[in-house]
C-alpha cells in the first residue's frame, strides 16, 4: 500500500468542522490525504456507495474511516465497506485527538498499525 488516507463520515458538517480545527493546529495537509462525507440527505445505501467510490479511487492506498458515533448510518456504511476490503479500517467516536494522531503519524505508520494508534490516542484523550 502506498499512502494512508483518512475519510471522515459524520452527520451534518461535524466532520468538516473537526478537519478545519485539526488543520489550524497542525497546518495544511497534502491534497487528497483527508476526505469528508456528510450523511445529509443520503440513505445508508447512498453513503455506502459514496464511501466505496472514494476508496476505490485510490486502489493501492490504505483508508482509515472515522465516524462520529456507533450505530448510525455513517457507522453502518463504513463498517460494511471495511468488512469487505482489508485495506480499509473503520473506527467510531471521532474526536480531535484522533485527527491529530492521523495527521502527525500518517507518514510514519502503515495501514492497520496506524488505525490502532489513532484508536489508542483517541481513547487516551477521554479524561475526567
Amino acid at each position: 500500500m502506498n499512502k494512508n488516507r483518512l475519510l471522515i463520515v459524520t452527520h451534518g458538517n461535524l466532520g468538516a468542522a473537526m478537519i478545519e480545527v485539526a488543520r489550524k493546529i497542525v497546518g495544511e495537509t497534502n491534497e487528497g490525504d483527508v476526505f469528508f462525507l456528510s450523511n445529509d440527505g443520503f440513505s445508508t445505501h447512498d453513503i455506502t456507495k459514496k464511501i466505496k467510490d472514494i476508496t476505490e479511487s485510490y486502489p493501492e492506498d490504505y483508508f482509515l474511516i472515522i465516524t462520529d458515533f456507533p450505530g448510525g448510518s455513517c457507522f453502518i456504511a463504513s463498517k460494511k465497506i471495511a468488512s469487505s476490503d482489508r485495506r480499509i479500517s473503520s473506527l467510531s467516536g471521532l474526536n480531535i485527538s484522533m485527527l491529530l494522531s492521523f495527521l502527525t503519524k500518517k507518514e510514519i505508520l502503515a495501514g492497520s498499525k496506524l488505525a490502532e494508534v489513532v484508536k489508542t490516542d483517541g481513547g487516551r484523550a477521554i479524561v475526567s
